[in-house]
C-alpha cells in the first residue's frame, strides 16, 4: 500500500514538472521603418489579443515565430523579456510601444532594444559572467527613468545610446569609460544640471546631446571626448562658458548654444581646427570676440536674435578659402560696421524686414556712431560684464576646495582619533599580556 502511494506521488510530481509549451503567434506581419530592405520583417504581438493568459504561462516556455524582429504592443505590469526570448539564440531587434513596464531586463541576445512611452523607470543590466551582451542600440525614450542605468559598461557593443525625454536630474558619463563602441549619446529633454566628465577614453563617440536640460556650466574636462563631431547643449541655462574647456575636440564640426543666455570667454587659447558650424541663436549677446577662438575651417556663423551691433574680429583662417557665411537676422548691426566688415564675411538674410529705416546690402542696420572711442569704450563695459562672470565661475570653484580642504580635514581629525584609539587598545594588550606573564 505504501509503495502504491509512493508511485502516485512521483508521477504527480512529475507530471507538475514537465511545462506546457504554449506557442505564440504574430498579430500582424509589418515592414520595420527603420530598415525598408525587406516588406514583411517585423513580427508584431499584441499581448491582449493572445490566446493564452500571461499571468498563468511560463514565459520561458514560449515558442516564438521564426522571426528575428519583434514589436510587443499592450505590455501591463511585471513582464521578462530575458524569459519570454530566452529560447531566441539571437534577435535583431525589440520595439515595445505605448504600454506599461516599469522594469525591463536586457536579453543578452537582442541587438537593438527600443522602448518607448511605456512608464519605464529602470533598465537592469545583469552580471552576466563571460557571456556578453550583444546590445548595439539603446533607446528608451519618453519613459520615467531618473538615472543612467546599472552596469551600462557591461554593454560592451554599444553603438547608440538614446534616453531622451525622461527624469534624468544629472549624468556621469565616465561610467561609460568600457564603451569602445559607442557613437551617439542623447540624453536631451531631461531635467540635468550636472554633467560630469572624469578621465576617459570614448574613441567612437561621435555624437553628444544633453540639451533642453537645466545645466549652467560645462565640465572642465568636456575636451576629453576627443572624437566628437557634434555636441549639443541648446536650450540649457548656461550663463558662461569657458571656451578653453573644449580644448582637445579636435574633431569637433558643429558646436550648437543655442538658447542659452550666456557670455562666451576663454582664459587661454582656443584651438578647435575643424569645427565648421556655430550656433549661437537667442543667446542674448551684446558682443561678440573671437580673436582668441582659432577656428580656421569655420564656415557658417548663426547669430540671429542676439543684440549684437558688430563682431568685433575674426581669426585670420576665416577670410581665406570659401569664407563665413554670417547669419544675423534681428540684430541691431552698426551701419558703418557693415560697410567696413571683410568681404570674405557674407551676411544671410533670410527675413526680409518691414519696417527699417536703412539698410546697407540689404542688411538693416541702426546705428552710425563706429569710432575707435565708441568701440573701445562698448568693449569696456562688455569685457567687465564677462570678467564679472569669471570671477563667479572662478569663486565657485573656490569654494569647491574649501569644502574638500574641510571634507579632508575632518577625515584627518577622524584619522587621528582613530589611531589614539588603537593605540589605548595596543596599550591594553600589554597590559593584559604583562598580568598573564605573573599569573603563569
Amino acid at each position: 500500500m505504501i509503495s502504491r502511494i509512493v508511485i502516485l506521488f512521483v508521477l504527480s510530481i512529475s507530471t507538475q514538472s514537465v511545462t506546457k509549451a504554449t506557442q505564440v503567434d504574430c498579430d500582424a506581419i509589418t515592414t520595420d521603418l527603420r530598415n525598408t530592405s525587406t516588406a514583411t520583417d517585423l513580427c508584431v504581438i499584441v499581448l491582449p489579443r493572445q490566446k493564452w493568459n500571461i499571468s498563468s504561462v511560463d514565459l520561458s516556455a514560449v515558442v516564438l515565430p521564426s522571426f528575428d524582429k519583434f514589436s510587443l504592443l499592450g505590455v501591463n505590469g511585471s513582464f521578462s523579456l530575458v524569459n519570454f526570448f530566452s529560447s531566441k539564440s539571437h534577435v535583431e531587434k525589440i520595439l515595445i510601444y505605448d504600454s506599461i513596464m516599469h522594469v525591463a531586463e536586457i536579453p543578452p541576445s537582442v541587438q537593438n532594444l527600443l522602448i518607448s512611452q511605456s512608464y519605464t523607470r529602470q533598465i537592469i543590466i545583469e552580471h552576466t559572467g563571460n557571456l556578453r551582451y550583444a546590445l548595439q542600440t539603446l533607446i528608451a525614450l519618453d519613459n520615467e527613468l531618473p538615472d543612467l542605468p546599472r552596469n551600462i559598461d557591461k554593454l560592451v557593443h554599444l553603438k547608440t545610446l538614446n534616453l531622451a525625454k525622461n527624469l534624468l536630474d544629472k549624468a556621469n558619463l565616465t561610467v561609460f569609460g568600457s564603451l569602445k563602441e559607442l557613437e551617439t549619446v542623447d540624453l536631451s529633454s531631461n531635467q540635468i544640471h550636472e554633467l560630469i566628465i572624469g578621465p576617459i577614453d570614448l574613441p567612437s563617440l561621435r555624437k553628444l546631446d544633453v540639451g533642453h536640460n537645466k545645466l549652467k556650466n560645462i565640465p572642465s574636462l568636456l575636451g576629453q571626448l576627443q572624437s566628437l563631431e557634434e555636441l549639443t547643449l541648446s536650450h540649457n541655462k548656461l550663463e558662461y562658458i569657458e571656451m578653453s574647456y573644449l580644448n582637445g575636440l579636435t574633431h569637433l564640426k558643429v558646436l550648437d548654444l543655442r538658447f542659452n543666455n550666456l557670455f562666451l570667454g576663454y582664459l587661454s587659447r582656443v584651438f578647435l581646427p575643424n569645427l565648421e558650424v556655430l550656433r549661437l541663436e537667442s543667446c542674448n549677446l551684446h558682443q561678440l570676440d573671437l580673436l582668441g577662438i582659432e577656428t580656421p575651417k569655420l564656415r557658417k556663423l548663426y547669430v540671429e536674435d542676439n543684440k549684437l551691433e558688430y563682431i568685433e574680429i575674426f581669426i585670420n583662417g576665416v577670410y581665406h578659402g570659401a569664407g563665413l557665411e554670417l547669419y544675423g537676422d534681428r540684430n541691431p548691426w552698426n551701419c558703418n560696421w557693415l560697410h567696413d566688415k571683410h568681404s570674405r564675411v557674407k551676411l544671410v538674410v533670410q527675413q526680409e524686414r518691414q519696417t527699417c529705416r536703412r539698410f546697407v546690402k540689404k542688411v538693416c542696420c541702426v546705428g552710425t556712431d563706429y569710432s575707435s572711442e565708441w568701440k573701445t569704450d562698448h568693449k569696456w563695459h562688455v569685457t567687465r560684464q564677462q570678467n564679472r562672470q569669471i570671477y563667479k565661475v572662478l569663486e565657485e570653484q573656490q569654494d569647491r576646495l574649501r569644502r574638500t580642504e574641510k571634507h579632508y580635514g575632518e577625515m584627518s581629525e577622524k584619522l587621528a582619533e582613530m589611531e589614539s584609539t588603537l593605540e589605548e587598545i595596543r596599550n591594553m594588550v600589554k597590559m593584559i599580556a604583562a598580568k598573564h606573564d605573573v599569573v603563569h
